[in-house]
């Protein structure tokens, strides 16, 4: 168990069920166990498989309450299977039996139960499906559930489905996914239509300690599961999504996953639950008992992936509160990076930091000067890998008609506010051995006037003209200048601008346009970026039209689709 859990927390300090308790630890190796366990737990190094039953028994000591967790989890199994999951299962209980545990609560598997290959698996596992595990390491766990129920001492049996967080093993199936997502895998590709069940560790946590608490618990098994199933498709497109990679773009054709459901007894353990729920289990007895899953799958698959990330190193994005910032926020912050993110909706920035504990944030309206001295602090304050000015607003209307006040704070964000931080960055990093790495996002408007967004179309050719410069101008030293043009992007920046959304207009989600920007940072790339095929479209368009002919071509498709 995490100890630096809230719940671990208060059973160190309130005791459980309002008793005090001593926490003791069994494990084979306690020397790798993290030092706060090492300070607050009674540490015993024992191999529940070899070592003497009598220790095992002085060890845990009478009337106790035993989390049973100690596993080999491999799926092929085999001897190590038996080993540590029936073999050690035997020996605690013989260890166990004559001293009268409270309650043994017992970690088993999914893979306990498994289906059969004629099941056409139309619906969620239960703990009343017959037991058929078809790897050694599932019969080996059904062996360790046998052998609770023929002791004659009080358990509960806990079935997690696929556990992911913070410190999984590398051979996990979410961490073999992440890792297939980071490495472009064909397969990560595919939107397998196949659903699976997940529980976070935490909420496995919070499970096995209502299993141990609920006297009405006693005997029974639960399958635990956060109850939101999940296809293997949208698992590679959430990892996509949060690592800046593709993932899970291609649909697979609804017969061909037809087809695959009737050959599923026949394909490879592995490949059965990709187009059949075969993985999937219902955790309704459970939650009858008062689970309450809290960890919602993308903030626990964000912490996953930061948790298989080397450090990196700090970045400053504005914006960072919705649309293309928010999304680059997360893939920098999954990726290891310590990320400061400014915005002036604070509501925003709150969401954020929900799903990315660690990251900092700072409300700060960069229309204001206030606004714009925070950010120059942030700046200052420590080293700088990156800074990404993404903040920017709109206004849509004839210029005779659109509130000065509107225009005014336009300019502000999107010309003073960048031109500001670039060279305060461009500055500090300049002073650095590393260097470093400035983005600034422009538009596609960049690329030519748009009458009815005069004022917008305008700031964003600045920023782009601004930028190609700057990155001349820092050419020769080690910080890179990315200057962004993305396309029509799905951020809400239309509806708070007052432009019309054409019916069926496809725009591009934002962790799309911000991955693109995350692989140019990867990649080490400077210049300008274009994003999206209209985007270059509108370059080519900008670069072949007579001026005047291309002002009269956009004024047009202004007033009739915006």
């Amino acid at each position: 168990m995490p100890w630096d859990r809230p719940e671990s927390a208060l059973i160190l300090r309130d005791g459980l069920g309002g008793e005090a308790v001593r926490v003791v630890a069994i494990a084979r190796h306690p020397e790798t166990l993290p030092a706060e366990w090492r300070e607050r737990v009674e540490l015993h190094a024992l191999d529940l498989a070899e070592s003497p039953v009598e220790q095992i028994a002085t060890a845990c000591g009478r009337d106790a309450l035993v989390f049973h967790l100690a596993a080999s989890a491999a799926v092929s199994g085999g001897e190590a299977a038996y080993r540590n999951n029936v073999r050690a299962t035997e020996r605690l209980v013989e260890a166990l039996r004559p001293s009268a545990p409270r309650r043994i609560v017992y970690a088993s598997s999914i893979g306990a139960v498994d289906r059969l290959p004629a099941d056409p698996c139309t619906a969620p596992l239960n703990e009343d499906a017959p037991a058929h595990p078809l790897t050694r390491y599932g019969a080996s766990k059904l062996e360790g559930e046998r052998l609770l129920r023929d002791a004659g001492l009080p358990f509960v049996v806990v079935r997690p489905t696929w556990v992911y967080g913070p410190g999984m093993r590398a051979d996990s199936h979410l961490r073999v996914f992440l890792e297939m997502v980071r490495a472009a895998k064909p397969v990560a590709q595919v939107a397998f239509p196949g659903r699976v069940s997940l529980i976070h560790v935490d909420d496995l946590c919070s499970a096995l300690l209502l299993a141990a608490e609920r006297t009405d618990a006693i005997g029974q098994t639960f399958f635990a599961a956060d109850d939101v199933p999940v296809s293997i498709g949208t698992l590679f497109h959430e990892l996509g999504e949060i690592t800046g990679r593709p993932g899970g773009r291609i649909r697979v054709p609804a017969p061909v996953a037809a087809i695959a459901r009737r050959l599923r007894r026949w394909l490879p353990l592995a490949a059965q639950g990709l187009h059949s729920d075969v993985l999937l289990a219902s955790a309704s007895r459970l939650r009858a008992l008062g689970f309450a899953p809290a960890m919602p799958r993308y903030r626990g698959l964000i912490a996953l992936a930061r948790s298989t990330a080397p450090a990196g190193g700090r970045w400053i994005i504005t914006g960072a509160a919705s649309g293309i910032g928010r999304a680059l926020a997360v893939q920098l912050y999954a990726a290891g990076h310590k990320v400061i993110g400014l915005d002036r909706n604070d509501e925003g920035l709150s969401a954020l930091r929900a799903d990315c504990p660690d990251l900092q944030t700072q409300c700060a309206d960069l229309a204001t000067e206030d606004g714009q001295r925070s950010l120059v602090a942030c700046i200052e304050q420590e080293p700088l890998d990156g800074s990404v000015n993404c903040a920017g607003i709109g206004a849509r209307g004839v210029v005779s008609e659109l509130p000065a006040a509107a225009q005014a704070s336009l300019l502000s964000v999107n010309v003073a506010a960048l031109a500001q931080a670039s060279a305060h960055a461009a500055r500090k990093m300049t002073q650095q051995a590393s260097g470093g790495v400035l983005v600034n996002v422009a538009s596609s408007a960049a690329l030519q006037p748009l009458p009815g967004m005069a004022a917008y179309a305008a700031s964003k050719a600045f920023v782009l003209s601004y930028s190609e410069a700057i990155a001349e101008e820092l050419a020769a030293t080690a910080v890179r200048v990315i200057t962004v043009c993305p396309g029509g992007t799905d951020t809400g920046f239309q509806a708070a601008s007052g432009v019309r959304r054409v019916e069926g207009e496809q725009l591009m989600p934002a962790p799309v346009a911000a991955a693109r920007i995350f692989r140019a940072i990867q990649r080490r790339q400077s210049g300008t970026v274009l994003i999206g095929g209209r985007t270059k479209a509108m370059a080519l368009l900008a670069r072949l039209l007579p001026r005047r002919t291309l002002v009269r071509l956009w004024g047009r498709l202004m007033n009739e689709m915006r």
